[in-house]
C-alpha cells in the first residue's frame, strides 16, 4: 500500500480487522481498535481472513481498453469473515456519513433518501472508513437508530459476517480515491448545448436557452446552461500546419465568429438570469507551444500523437501545464464561467500517457500522479464554488479530484442512446454521491412523450445530472411538464454497491423523511413487454404487509395491494412508476404529482394527529400541483385548509393548489 499512500499524498495505513470474544456470548468486530458490531449471540464463532490480488477495474467501453488496466503493487483485497450460529442481535456503529445498502447484483437497482431502506438491505457502508459489512443468514433485518447507528437482527441457523476495509479502493477498483474530500452538495441540472446544435452552436443560441430555461425551469432546479463544444478557436482535428500565433489560452477564451462579443458578456447575463454558466473544454493539444520541452514524448523525443487528443504536456512541469491546460481553465473562471466540463481525459490518459511508459521511468515520474496533478491543478483554476465534471469514463486515477464524472457514451435522440445510459447508471450507479457525482450525459427529449417521461425517470431516480440537449423549439409544454416533474434531482444515496447488468427492469427509491415511508419502483420496456404480476419481496417490501399503489405519471391510484403488485404492458422505451405506501388504519398520504421521489422534495411536516392530516406542500410556478390522500372506508372529510379539494374516487382526496413559488401549508380534518 506504499504505492497508493504516495500517489494519495497522504498518510495509509490499512487497519486490521479482528473478533473479539472476550466476554461470554458477545461478539465484538473491530477495524483497528474502534468496534464496529457489537452483538450477542450463542455458540462458537469462526473467524477468517481472506486476502486475494485486487483487481483491475472493468470499464467494458466500445473503445479504449476494456479495464482500467491499473493495479497499485501489492494492493490486495481483504475480506473478514465470521460464522457463527444465530439469532443474532448486533449494533452496527459507523460515521455521519454512512447508508443502508446491499451487495446483491440479482436486487433492483436502488436508491436511499434519507435513512430509507428496505428489505433487501443486508449491509452498512461507511465512506468515512471506507468498509462495508454485511450478514447473510435467515431473516436478516437492519433498521437505522440514529445518525450511524443501525441495528441487525438475524434468525436463527448459520450467520455470516463480512467485513471488507478499502472497499471503494480495492474491491471496486479506485485504488487512489481520496475519501476525504468533500462531496458536491447541490443538484446539478440544466441544458448543455452539444446534441441542441454541435459544433454550430451560436451565442444566440446560449441566449436563447438561458432564457427560456430562466423563466420556466429556473425554479425546478434548473440552473446550468453549458455551452459545449463548437465556441473555441483551435481545432481538435488540425488540417494542415496549423500553427500556434497567440497564447493558447486565447484559442479558447476568446471565441470565434459565432460569439461575436466574446464569452464574458455571455457568461455575465447568464448569472443575471438567475443561472450558472457552464463551459466546455477539451484538453487536446497541438504542437507549436512555447514550452517544447514539455511535451510527452516517444523513444526518438519527439511528441507522441494519439487519437482524439492528438498531443500532451506533462503535467508535472508546472510552467506547461499552465500554458496547456490550466491557464485557460483560469481565464475562463474570470471572465464569471463556474461550471467546467473538462473533456478528452481518458485519451489524456490512455492514448498518451499510457502509450509512452519509457519517458515516465525515464524521468522517474508517475504517470498516475501526472494525471491527478492535472486534474487536481484544473481543480485550483476553476476555482472555489466552481463545479468541475470530468469526462469522461469512470476513471480510477479520477477519483477524489472532481466533482462529477461522465460514465457513459455520448447520447442522442433515440431510445438506443435511452437503453446506452441505463447501461452505465446500472453498471456504475454505486461511485454516485460516494466517489463523485455521475452524469449519465444528457437526456434529448424530442423523442414521444412516453419515452420521455422514461428516460427522466431513468435520470433522475439515478441520482446525478439531469441535463439536457435540445433546440429549444422542441420544449413545448408536455416536455417541459416532463422536466418540472423530476426536478429538482434528489441528492440520494446508492442502496446497491455492486455492479448490475446492462437493461434494468427495475429502478426503485427507498424513501424516508419525517414519521413517512415509501418505496417508488419504475419497471422499464427494453423492447415490448407484456403486463407483469411482481412479488412485493423482489423490490423490497413485506409481503405480508398491505400497501397503498400510485401510479406517479397517470395520477391514478392503484388500490390496495399485498404479496404483489400488477405493471401494465409496455411499448419500448416505455416505463410505469408506482410508489408504495404502508397501509395504515387512518387517513395518509398516496401521492403527488409534482414529484417522482413522490414526498422526499415537495412534501415536509407531514403529520397525523389522530383527527386531521396536515403537512406543507412545495409548489412552483407556470401549473397547478395535486396531493392525493387516501381516506380509508369508515371516515369522511370534514374541513380542508390551504387548498382546494376533490374526490376522483370515493376512498382518494385530491387536494389542488395553485401556481406559486413557495410553499403551500395544507390541513384535512376528518370525522369517523
Amino acid at each position: 500500500m506504499i504505492v497508493v499512500a504516495a500517489l494519495l499524498g497522504q498518510i495509509y495505513a490499512p487497519l486490521e480487522p479482528s473478533l473479539d470474544r472476550s466476554k461470554p456470548e458477545s461478539v465484538v468486530i473491530r477495524l483497528g481498535r474502534p468496534a464496529l458490531l457489537r452483538g450477542v449471540s450463542h455458540g462458537e464463532c469462526k473467524e477468517h481472513l481472506e486476502i486475494t490480488p485486487a483487481e483491475s477495474l472493468y470499464l467494458g467501453y466500445p473503445h479504449g481498453p476494456k479495464t482500467a488496466e491499473f493495479v497499485p503493487q501489492g494492493a490486495t483485497r481483504r475480506t473478514f469473515n465470521v460464522d457463527l450460529t444465530g439469532p443474532l442481535d448486533a449494533l452496527i456503529t459507523a460515521s455521519a456519513d454512512s447508508f443502508l445498502c446491499n451487495d446483491r447484483s440479482d436486487a433492483p437497482l436502488s436508491v436511499s433518501f434519507g435513512s430509507g431502506g428496505n428489505r433487501l438491505d443486508n449491509g452498512v457502508y461507511d465512506r468515512k472508513g471506507d468498509w462495508l459489512l454485511t450478514a447473510q443468514g435467515t431473516g436478516v433485518t437492519l433498521t437505522p437508530e440514529g445518525t450511524g447507528r443501525y441495528r441487525l437482527r438475524v434468525g436463527s441457523g448459520p450467520v455470516k459476517l463480512r467485513l471488507r476495509p478499502d472497499y471503494y479502493r480495492n474491491h471496486l477498483g479506485y485504488f487512489l480515491w481520496d475519501n476525504t474530500q468533500s462531496l458536491w452538495k447541490q443538484p446539478v441540472a440544466g441544458w448543455c448545448s452539444w446534441m441542441a446544435h454541435l459544433q454550430d452552436v451560436t451565442a444566440a443560441n446560449v441566449l436563447d436557452a438561458a432564457r427560456f430555461f430562466s423563466k420556466n425551469l429556473k425554479g425546478y432546479g434548473y440552473s446550468v446552461i453549458q455551452i459545449d463544444d463548437g465556441y473555441q478557436r483551435v481545432r481538435q482535428f488540425p488540417q494542415g500546419n496549423e500553427k500556434v500565433k497567440e497564447p493558447f489560452a486565447h484559442y479558447w477564451t476568446i471565441p470565434n465568429e459565432k460569439f461575436p462579443n466574446g464569452l464574458q458578456p455571455l457568461a455575465q447575463e447568464i448569472t443575471r438570469l438567475g443561472l450558472t454558466p457552464g463551459i466546455w473544454v477539451g484538453y487536446y493539444t497541438p504542437l507549436g507551444l512555447k514550452n517544447r520541452d514539455g511535451y510527452v514524448t516517444d523513444a526518438d523525443g519527439k511528441p507522441h500523437k494519439g487519437p482524439w487528443v492528438n498531443y500532451a504536456m506533462n503535467p508535472l512541469i508546472p510552467a506547461a501545464r499552465e500554458e496547456a491546460y490550466t491557464e485557460t481553465v483560469r481565464e475562463l473562471r474570470a471572465q464569471g464561467w463556474r461550471y467546467f466540463k473538462i473533456d478528452t481525459l481518458r485519451h489524456v490518459l490512455y492514448d498518451n500517457f499510457r502509450q509512452v511508459p519509457g519517458y515516465w521511468k525515464s524521468r522517474r515520474e508517475s504517470m498516475e500522479t501526472a494525471y491527478r496533478t492535472l486534474l487536481a491543478e484544473t481543480k485550483r483554476a476553476a476555482g472555489p464554488g466552481s463545479y468541475l465534471l470530468a469526462c469522461w469514463g469512470t476513471l480510477p486515477e479520477l477519483a477524489g479530484i472532481p466533482d462529477g464524472a461522465r460514465i457513459g457514451e455520448d447520447v442522442g435522440p433515440d431510445v438506443d442512446s435511452m437503453r446506452r445510459s441505463a447501461k452505465y447508471i446500472a453498471q456504475f450507479g454505486y461511485l454516485n454521491n460516494v466517489v463523485w457525482r455521475n452524469d449519465p450525459d444528457y437526456m434529448c427529449l424530442r423523442v414521444p412523450v412516453p419515452q420521455a417521461q422514461s428516460w427522466a425517470t431513468l435520470t433522475a431516480l439515478a441520482g446525478g445530472h439531469v441535463m439536457v440537449s435540445d433546440p429549444i423549439k422542441e420544449y413545448d409544454p408536455a416536455r417541459v411538464d416532463v422536466l418540472r416533474r423530476v426536478g429538482p434531482p434528489l441528492i440520494v444515496k446508492p442502496a446497491s454497491v455492486v455492479s448490475h447488468g446492462p437493461d434494468p427492469e427495475f429502478m426503485t427509491l427507498n424513501g424516508a423523511k419525517g414519521d413517512e415511508r415509501w418505496l417508488v419502483a419504475a419497471r422499464f420496456g427494453w423492447g415490448d413487454q407484456p403486463a407483469r404480476r411482481v412479488d412485493l419481496a423482489t423490490l423490497g417490501l413485506d409481503p405480508s404487509r398491505r400497501y397503498l399503489a400510485f401510479d406517479f405519471w397517470k395520477e391514478r391510484f392503484l388500490g390496495i395491494v399485498s404479496g404483489e403488485a400488477a405493471y401494465d404492458p409496455l411499448e419500448n422505451g416505455g416505463c410505469q412508476v408506482i410508489s408504495f405506501r404502508p397501509l395504515a388504519d387512518h387517513p395518509q398520504v398516496l401521492g403527488t404529482n409534482r414529484h417522482i421521489g413522490q414526498g422526499a422534495y415537495e412534501l415536509d411536516r407531514v403529520h397525523w394527529d389522530g383527527q386531521a392530516l396536515s403537512g406543507r406542500m412545495r409548489r412552483g410556478l407556470g401549473r397547478v400541483w395535486s396531493l392525493y390522500l387516501y381516506v380509508p372506508a369508515g371516515w369522511r372529510t370534514a374541513l380542508v385548509d390551504g387548498a382546494a379539494a376533490s374526490n376522483p374516487s370515493p376512498q382518494v382526496l385530491k387536494l389542488t393548489f395553485p401556481s406559486g413559488a413557495s410553499t403551500a401549508d395544507w390541513k384535512v380534518t376528518f370525522i369517523k
